[in-house]
């Protein structure tokens, strides 16, 4: 295998894949399996699990934002782009003979593009742990005003805002006591049952979502998504309904993003082939566009615009008993988050192996390498518990998934999942047929998409940041990159619904 100091996900982006029971040796590549049994639907299982992922969460409530139309249009066109890039990924890495998509990158683009693809993966999964830190403080404390979680439900109802059950508080003792300790070990032996957990409480949560429509519709209380975007939801105004839906698209996104997982998935697979490994990544994203449709439809057949931007708080006991009655509502709710977080916490700890080997990576590269000495425990302990304490930070001053992974999805996935594949493509397509020819045509659109979904971001917070002070507070689920001013009077420019007053409004050709 292609070692060297930017190899970082051979050891780190591994993690959130099932070992094959075939026995394969992840941490060697080679073309010799033939004679072993094909894992082919064991590689399907493990690539499935690494998407469906906390992206799950947020996707009700951005497709219905968008309408059935638009959200279905852009979920299947996530779905297709996301096979095109990762078959771009694999062509290049079978012709360079590369097993790691750093060492890919600097073969193929160079140093620079391999730093940007390094950052782009620190970024994406320091995001994702926040992510994770969030909706666990959510699954153990609710949401206001009720704060009916795991731990405050047990309380009485003047007693669940005091400091012991605030935010700040209970995300300290889940990252000192927790998290800290188990990301502290070197090996990831002891989570071997954390995929598990985390497939059966996918399946419990996708099973009640559609328990939750179907009682409704049966009720007669089920809503109709329409199929056009809820303007009103989105904004009473151009420039609220522009912010809005450029936080959208990035949350559609991050569902299908499992770029970082092709090369430890690639390792797996026997008897390899580029073709089988094609066929896997789309029956994944075809199993997982499926889920993500029913399960979309049926939470807005059972709560309709109230979604809110974590779904999982829907799912609490006062709403969930007029469909389910008074005395299954309370197993299912604390069902589903008690396992949920059991996984979150789990999957955290995971994610902490890539992330932390990343800054390893980029501080000290060569004490870093992958397959190398162990790195000395006082810098292992110290990237380990300071990005802890980022983490923790970020979590209790950026409560809203919706807001975390909307700017993860615009930053970090844009750079591993569109750029930089559509580079190797238009760079390695290079025969004079047809079939390359327009490949390298799709190439060149899907990095041009790539950068203006990576711009949208800093529009959006440019245009939030030039708005004109908000009369009210918006509603749940919006937020810094949410639906910024969403349900607020427009009192400035572009509150006419002009497109040239609102890019005036917003700096554009002023």
């Amino acid at each position: 295998m292609t070692r060297s100091p930017g190899d970082i996900e051979q050891r780190g982006l591994e993690a959130p894949l099932l070992h094959p029971s075939g026995g394969s040796n992840a941490s060697s590549f080679h073309h010799s399996e033939a004679a072993l049994k094909s894992n082919f639907w064991d590689c399907t299982l493990n690539l499935t699990k690494v998407i469906l992922g906390a992206g799950i969460m947020a996707l009700p409530r951005a497709v219905a934002l968008l309408g059935w139309g638009a959200g279905l249009a852009l979920l299947l066109s996530v779905g297709v782009l996301t096979h095109f890039t990762v078959h771009g990924l694999v062509y290049a890495s079978d012709r360079l003979k590369q097993d790691t998509y750093s060492g890919l990158v600097r073969a193929a683009l160079g140093p620079l593009p391999e730093k940007v693809l390094q950052l782009a993966m620190l970024f994406g999964c320091l995001g994702f742990e926040v992510v994770y830190v969030d909706i666990i403080g959510d699954l153990l404390l609710g949401e206001a005003p009720q704060w009916d979680g795991l731990i405050t439900t047990w309380l009485p109802a003047e007693d669940r805002t005091l400091w012991f059950v605030g935010r700040p508080f209970v995300l300290l003792l889940l990252a000192a006591l927790v998290l800290a300790p188990l990301a502290s070990l070197r090996t990831m032996g002891h989570l071997g049952a954390v995929n598990a957990v985390g497939l059966l409480s996918l399946v419990f949560f996708a099973g009640t979502t559609v328990w939750l429509g179907a009682a409704a519709a049966l009720q007669g209380t089920g809503h109709s998504l329409p199929a056009a975007p809820d303007w009103g939801a989105l904004g009473r105004d151009t420039a609220s309904r522009a912010t809005a839906l450029l936080a959208v698209v990035p949350i559609l996104l991050t569902a299908a993003s499992c770029h970082q997982s092709v090369h430890p998935l690639r390792a797996m697979l026997h008897p390899y082939s580029g073709a089988a490994l094609d066929r896997i990544v789309a029956l994944s994203l075809a199993a997982v566009t499926a889920l993500f449709l029913v399960v979309t439809f049926a939470a807005y057949t059972a709560f309709g615009s109230d979604i809110r931007g974590n779904f999982l708080n829907n799912l609490s006991v006062p709403e969930l008993a007029p469909l389910l009655g008074a005395t299954a509502a309370p197993f299912v709710s604390f069902g589903i988050k008690g396992g949920y977080a059991v996984s979150l916490v789990g999957s955290a700890v995971l994610i902490m192996f890539p992330l932390r080997q990343s800054l390893l990576e980029m501080l000290v590269p060569a004490e870093a390498v992958p397959g190398g000495p162990p790195v000395r425990a006082t810098l292992y302990l110290g990237c380990t518990y300071g990005l802890l304490a980022t983490v923790y930070v970020i979590a209790v001053f950026v409560p809203s998934i919706w807001d975390v992974i909307s700017f993860v999805g615009a930053v970090a996935c844009t750079i591993m999942c569109f750029i930089i594949p559509g580079l190797l493509l238009v760079k390695y397509k290079d025969q004079r047929t047809w079939s390359h020819w327009a490949q390298r045509a799709a190439a060149r659109a899907v990095v041009l998409l790539g950068v203006l979904l990576f711009l949208n971001v800093f529009v959006g917070l440019y245009m939030n940041a030039a708005k004109p002070a908000p009369a009210a507070q918006p509603p749940v689920g919006t937020g810094l990159l949410g639906a910024g001013a969403a349900g607020m009077e427009g009192t400035g420019p572009g509150a006419d619904g002009g497109v040239w007053e609102l890019a005036k409004w917003a700096g554009w050709g002023a």
